[in-house]
């Protein structure tokens, strides 16, 4: 990773070298090419303005040209001079220069390793041509130094950026190094292990709160897991064994047709008791996600909650809305979860079931209330847990899944269940849809 970085880091800083000295080297050319500018018009100033200014001014021009790129090499040519002005010129300029030179511009050129500037000058004594070439030395020292310093920056600019890099890296790895053998020792026998934080209050340690957090869920879904599974084998085992046992004290000796048909209704009611009890463990078992795939009509509930209240004893339905109130939910899983709070209230209580449907703050809500055993006050937060049964419920048969799985549907409907209960009294569920 380190090495990776550090290889991008030297393609960007060379880049912007290669930048730089392209730039300064033009800079430097253009620089010196306005000098050779300057010294052409010097150089033909001094020629021929002698006549045409005072000794003082003469004097000046002679001196600019002098110090002007010393080390120049001046021609002037008479334009009348054909052959020599050809002969010359053709050397540094090519037919479209010649031509720009004739148009009155100075015209750059490049020969040999040396610049220069030719100049088509006109006098009171004539037409000429002046050319002006000279090397420019000193400023190839200075890209030749700016590349060398540039190179070298760049070497120690890496080395410093690698060396850096691999202790920044290391000091950062570390903690990561240590998360990760912590990790490893997580196992399912041994999930209380979490992860220390820095203390820094960085990155890192949002990363650890928040695998501690996760390990936190794991932990507890891994718990319920093996609590479900313990009670699920233990509620199988019971219808299983009755079972056994019926059949094993039934082929024991002959009997007549009445002890068998009694046997096999017993055998029949505690398959029938496991069939359901596995239908239950399957449902619970399914994704919330599968759940609320399934198809979801408009329901009223009106006519939903009349037609469960005919088809379970000793519920009294009462409608306080004044209008049609509907929901969109599967109506059989939504049968299922409201069958579940009337099926425990018929079995926990022998008096009337008050079934209503009624608005709170505008919202549909299904209140169930009976008048039987009640619910301790301090089970209430946990009646919604599978295989979970009050202590007040050891006389009555049951394998507390019903209200797991009316949980688990009413939650992929969004509505919220709260559960008012005195002991012996009664027990009222509110359901409200939101």
């Amino acid at each position: 990773m380190v090495l990776f970085y550090t290889l991008m880091t030297f393609g960007v800083v060379l880049f912007v070298i290669l930048v730089f000295y392209v730039v300064t080297s033009q800079y430097i050319d253009n620089v010196f090419d306005v000098n050779l500018t300057d010294k052409v018009y010097l150089t033909a100033q001094a020629h021929f303005k002698k006549d045409e200014v005072d000794e003082k001014a003469y004097e000046i021009i002679k001196k600019d040209n002098s110090e002007l790129l010393p080390r120049a090499h001046e021609i002037v040519i008479n334009r009348n001079d054909t052959a020599a002005l050809h002969d010359s010129i053709s050397i540094y300029l090519d037919a479209a220069g010649r031509r720009e030179l004739f148009s009155g511009e100075p015209v750059l050129f490049e020969k040999d390793g040396q610049r220069g500037v030719v100049l088509s000058y006109h006098d009171n004594l004539g037409d000429f041509v002046v050319a002006v070439t000279a090397k420019n030395g000193y400023g190839y020292k200075i890209q030749q130094h700016i590349l060398y310093l540039s190179l070298i920056l760049l070497f120690v600019s890496i080395t410093v950026i690698l060396i850096l890099g691999r202790i920044y890296s290391n000091r950062i790895l570390y903690p990561l190094k240590h998360i990760l053998e912590n990790l490893k020792n997580i196992r399912g026998n041994n999930m209380n292990v979490r992860l220390e934080e820095t203390g820094n209050k960085d990155e890192l340690d949002t990363l650890v709160h928040n695998l501690n957090d996760m390990l936190d869920r794991i932990c507890e879904a891994f718990r319920s897991e093996k609590s479900f599974v313990s009670a699920a084998s233990h509620e199988l085992s019971n219808p299983l064994t009755a079972i056994q046992g019926e059949c094993e004290i039934t082929l024991m000796k002959e009997r007549d047709g009445k002890l068998y048909v009694d046997s096999l209704q017993r055998i029949y009611s505690e398959s029938q008791r496991m069939s359901q009890l596995i239908r239950h463990l399957l449902f619970l078992s399914r994704h919330d996600d599968d759940l609320s795939d399934l198809d979801s009509l408009n329901v009223n509930l009106s006519t939903f909650l009349s037609d469960l209240s005919q088809s379970t004893e000793r519920v009294i339905f009462t409608d306080e809305t004044e209008y049609s109130v509907l929901v969109k939910a599967n109506p059989y899983l939504l049968q299922v979860a409201i069958q579940n709070f009337l099926n425990n209230a018929t079995k926990y209580s022998q008096k009337q079931i008050d079934l209503r449907l009624k608005l709170i703050d505008g919202h549909p809500a299904i209140e169930i209330e009976d008048y039987g055993i009640g619910i301790p006050k301090d089970e209430i937060p946990l009646i919604f847990q599978s295989f979970y049964r009050a202590s007040n419920t050891r006389d009555f048969s049951g394998n507390g899944i019903g209200m797991a799985l009316s949980s688990k549907v009413l939650n992929i409907y969004h509505a919220k269940v709260t559960i008012e209960s005195e002991v012996n009294k009664f027990t009222k569920f509110v359901i409200s849809f939101v």
